[in-house]
């Protein structure tokens, strides 16, 4: 028994020293974790979905014209049926993180993961197409919202569980595609259109390369695709890039209007297993079969990674690369119509390099996988409006730092022509407000009104009992109720009671352990001031006062309430 309160007791220490590191270990430390974590695991999905159970199944059964029709739709349709019965939707990784992100305060439902994580396997395994990049960044987001819940002791305020989410996210893309870089880029770029996601820049990077770290000790370095030489740019080359961003922002528009129409068609059926769905889900066999019928291989089924390669050869013929075009946009549509899940990245990626082939043979470009990469950066750009992830991704995943430039140009053209048109239906033009037109406002539109206050005559151990477990807060302002309301007499916090044995809590009241220095903010002050005095301080939490003569408690406020939109009508 003795043993046993001793471990306890220095558990609560070990806790409590954790909980005091101040903002910039914690965030590092939760990088790492979720990072590596997510790496192990994007490890693991890539091995036993795409290596064991769909190379196996591509180089064997899918050769046979009958079988390459029914392992798909058997997929899609097991998914649909998986999903509806745990009345999931089939949002696909990164639309569940920029849903989960502007939604659900930076969490993923983890009920969800015990229906969508087997849905995964279904469709990917099984031949439809989609990217294994919707997994691996679910499970991103899985991780994150697992860690959040671990040390939930942490009380992690709201804006940062939002950033770790999108940490998670990185993670995902970067172990998945070898390219922390990227996975970086792209979800601070993904929530919305034409901005970034505020304060998330060095937890993603961090996260992602923890998870690249983790996957490449596992799995080796080499690159996700071989050219068949290095791209050098010249003057001549640049006609060409401006059609190809010209054409895949064009195609990319039409593609994600038929995408939607047409799942929204095959949407209005049954929930889980009516004809519509098995007609989507034959029509998505049946682009397996042409293409098993036509080329000896059902290239436009599966993650997209064997399609591209086989573009990149540059023995693909014009007809045969318009013709693996519409093959995959169609495979790529029926897969979602059908019930199945998984990413939009890579069947973007895809498309644009059956359209990059086009061109560069059009224009006769050499090397001939330049032209392949450039419609896969500029596809990507227009689709997901990413244009900077875009780039990034095709040097990582090449490693051929010359397509940088090209591609830049590329997708800024393809980003200009799509206009606002984005495969995902959750991404925001933009942060709803920018900060800094809140900034000049007072303190009181933005603070907390009803602030739980203790007294200071309870004890430590009323405090644990009453407060702790009742109101989950790690600070509370200690107050004295007077004639013209609560005055403020000081601060006291769970990381103050870890200072006093358990044995003396009975005995110790909240006045003789509360900390009498508080750093306030009056209600008229810009938040500005607020802003500056918790980063001088490190603080978390600003008791607000009347003013400073009579310290009247009027309100609190934390950095969560300074980026949160809720008051945004107010400017």
């Amino acid at each position: 028994m003795q043993i046993r309160r001793r471990i306890k007791l220095q558990a609560r220490l070990i806790l409590g020293t954790i909980g005091r590191l101040n903002t910039f270990w914690r965030t590092i430390f939760l990088s790492v974790l979720i990072g590596s974590a997510t790496g192990f695991f994007v490890y693991l999905i890539e091995r036993v979905v795409y290596r064991l159970l769909f190379l196996t199944l591509y180089n064997t059964v899918f050769k046979n014209h009958l079988v390459v029709i029914l392992i798909p739709m058997i997929g899609v349709l097991a998914a649909r049926f998986i999903l509806t019965s745990g009345r999931v939707d089939n949002a696909g990784g990164t639309e569940e993180i920029i849903k989960s992100y502007h939604e659900f305060r930076g969490k993923v439902p983890l009920r969800n993961a015990l229906y969508k994580i087997p849905a995964y396997i279904a469709t990917l395994g099984f031949g439809g197409s989609a990217g294994l990049e919707g997994a691996s960044t679910y499970i991103g987001g899985v991780m994150s919202s697992l860690v959040d819940r671990t040390f939930g002791w942490l009380r992690l305020p709201y804006e940062e569980q939002r950033v770790m989410l999108l940490a998670g996210a990185a993670a995902g893309l970067s172990a998945m595609f070898k390219a922390p870089f990227t996975g970086a880029i792209f979800v601070l770029q993904v929530p919305y259109r034409s901005d970034i996601a505020p304060n998330a820049l060095v937890p993603t990077l961090i996260s992602s390369v923890s998870s690249y770290i983790v996957m490449v000790s596992l799995a080796g370095t080499a690159p996700l695709f071989s050219l068949a030489a290095k791209a050098q740019f010249h003057f001549k080359d640049f006609l060409s890039v401006l059609v190809i961003g010209l054409v895949c922002g064009v195609l990319t528009t039409l593609f994600i209007r038929i995408y939607r129409a047409t799942k929204k068609w095959f949407a209005q059926g049954k929930a889980r297993l009516g004809p519509r769905p098995v007609l989507a889900a034959l029509i998505l066999g049946l682009s397996g079969y042409v293409s098993t019928k036509a080329y000896g291989e059902a290239l436009p089924l599966g993650p997209g990674y064997i399609f591209i390669q086989h573009l990149l050869t540059g023995n693909t013929p014009i007809e045969m690369a318009i013709a693996l075009f519409f093959l995959k946009a169609i495979a790529v549509i029926f897969t979602f119509s059908a019930g199945g899940i998984g990413g939009s990245f890579f069947p973007l990626l895809c498309l644009g390099a059956a359209t990059g082939s086009v061109v560069a043979q059009v224009a006769g470009l050499e090397p001939y996988d330049f032209g392949v990469v450039m419609g896969m950066s500029a596809f990507l750009a227009a689709g997901y409006k990413t244009p900077l992830a875009a780039v990034v991704f095709i040097a990582e995943a090449t490693h051929s730092s010359g397509y940088l430039i090209p591609g830049l140009i590329g997708t800024v053209v393809s980003y200009v022509v799509s206009g606002s048109t984005s495969i995902s239906t959750h991404q925001r033009d933009r942060e709803d407000i920018h900060l800094s037109n809140r900034f000049h406002l007072p303190v009181r539109n933005a603070m907390i009104r009803n602030v739980v206050n203790v007294s200071p005559e309870i004890s430590l151990l009323e405090f644990r009992e009453h407060f702790i477990f009742r109101h989950l807060h790690r600070i509370y302002p200690v107050t004295e109720d007077t004639p013209g309301g609560p005055h403020l007499l000081g601060i006291f916090s769970l990381y103050d009671l870890d200072r006093f044995p358990p044995d003396t809590w009975e005995k110790t009241t909240v006045r003789d352990a509360m900390i009498t220095a508080v750093v306030t903010v009056t209600a008229d002050e810009p938040i500005l001031n607020a802003i500056a005095k918790m980063n001088e301080k490190d603080l978390e939490f600003l008791p607000v006062i009347d003013n400073e003569k009579n310290r009247r408690l009027v309100g609190g406020i934390t950095r969560t309430d300074v980026f949160q939109g809720e008051w945004a009508s107010l400017l």
